[in-house]
C-alpha cells in the first residue's frame, strides 16, 4: 500500500522546516561565504608575504613555487595557500566562535559537565554509570559501591 502524495508532501514540509536542516543550511552557506573571504585573504595578502620571505625563485613568483616528475607538476604554492587558509579558519572559529559559545554555555549553566564515569554492568558488561544501582540494559540491582575502584597509574 502506498502513501498518498498529500501526506508525502506533508512529511517533506515537515523535515524541511524543522529547525535543525534550517540552521545546517544556513550554517553551510556562511561557511562557504566565510572561507570564501579567507582563501582571498589568505591569496591577497597573506601568500604575498610568504613569497616575499622566500628566495626568489623564477622571479620571486609564489605562483610558480612547484616541482615536476615527468610530465606530472605538483602545485607547491597552491598547497601551501589551501593550508594557510585551512589554519586561518580554523583560528578564528575556534577564537571567535567555540570559545565564546562555551563561555556563555558556562555563563547560563548550559555547559555539558564531565561525563559521569562508567563501569561494566556485573551482570551483562553494558557500560553504565558508576553512580546507578540498576543496570540500565539487563535492569540488574547493583547496589551501591558496585563498581570496581579505578587503577591509579604509578609514576
Amino acid at each position: 500500500m502506498s502513501t498518498p502524495p498529500q501526506s508525502t508532501l506533508k512529511e517533506f514540509q515537515g523535515f524541511i522546516l524543522r529547525g535543525n536542516v534550517v540552521d545546517l543550511a544556513v550554517a553551510v552557506a556562511i561557511g562557504a561565504a566565510f572561507t570564501a573571504v579567507i582563501t582571498a585573504f589568505t591569496k591577497s595578502f597573506i601568500t604575498p608575504l610568504v613569497a616575499a620571505l622566500l628566495p626568489h625563485r623564477n622571479g620571486g613568483a609564489f605562483a610558480s613555487l612547484n616541482f615536476a616528475i615527468g610530465k606530472t607538476t605538483f602545485d607547491v604554492a597552491g598547497f601551501i595557500t589551501a593550508l594557510i587558509t585551512f589554519l586561518i579558519t580554523a583560528v578564528i572559529i575556534f577564537f571567535f566562535v567555540v570559545k565564546p559559545t562555551q563561555l556563555l554555555m558556562r555563563r547560563f549553566g548550559l555547559a555539558n559537565e564531565a561525563a559521569a564515569p562508567h563501569a561494566p554492568c556485573l551482570e551483562c558488561l553494558t557500560e553504565i554509570p558508576v553512580a546507578a544501582t540498576r543496570c540500565s540494559a539487563c535492569t540488574a540491582q547493583l547496589g551501591h559501591g558496585w563498581a570496581p575502584a579505578p587503577i591509579e597509574e604509578s609514576a
